[in-house]
């Protein structure tokens, strides 16, 4: 592969390889089995599209019993930053009682988890934990502290492992920023 990709209008070059990522997944399943390690079973939110690929390997490396579920929510609407609204998707479960684990692509303003996690606490569900692969904090508008978290990445624009720019680019094994 090149080094540097055109997808649409904008070029993009490698920032994460597959190795690292693969080896940061494996890192993030056992803390979260150990996070994990005194419930009985787990309901997995993956948010879709862009978590679908690191959900389906960080689940592969989980040791604890689950019920996977999947819900639309976004703020990109299809452009390179969040636009400020978030849109959900309805529920489809009952989760009341149940130990809640979100699985997210990448945190830009938290203000999807914000909205994830206010929908369930009122289904009073036993617990809620997040987890995403990349965060950029100097974009955050709320606390994420006590979030599992695999990167931590400066606030550039990133496809790739699930991420994508219009629909283009999930399929990439590694992550590439755009240097436009």
């Amino acid at each position: 592969m090149s080094d540097i990709i055109t997808i649409h209008d904008l070029q993009f070059k490698e920032f994460i390889s597959p190795d690292t990522i693969a080896k940061r997944v494996h890192e993030i399943a056992q803390s979260l089995n150990e996070h994990f390690a005194e419930v009985d079973e787990i309901t997995v939110l993956i948010t879709l599209k862009g978590a679908f690929i690191f959900a389906a390997d960080l689940v592969r490396h989980m040791r604890i019993p689950m019920h996977i579920d999947m819900i639309r929510a976004s703020s990109y609407k299809g452009g390179t930053i969040s636009s400020g609204v978030v849109t959900v998707n309805e529920f489809a479960g009952d989760y009341a009682g149940k130990h809640i684990l979100i699985i997210e692509d990448i945190i830009d303003s938290g203000r999807t988890i914000k909205e994830l996690k206010r929908v369930l606490e009122t289904m009073q569900i036993a617990s809620c934990t997040t987890v995403s692969l990349f965060s950029k904090p100097d974009q955050h508008t709320i606390d994420l502290s006590n979030e599992f978290i695999g990167f931590e990445i400066p606030p550039v624009f990133i496809i790739g492992y699930g991420l994508d720019y219009q629909e283009k680019g999930r399929e990439l094994s590694g992550i590439w920023q755009c240097i436009d």
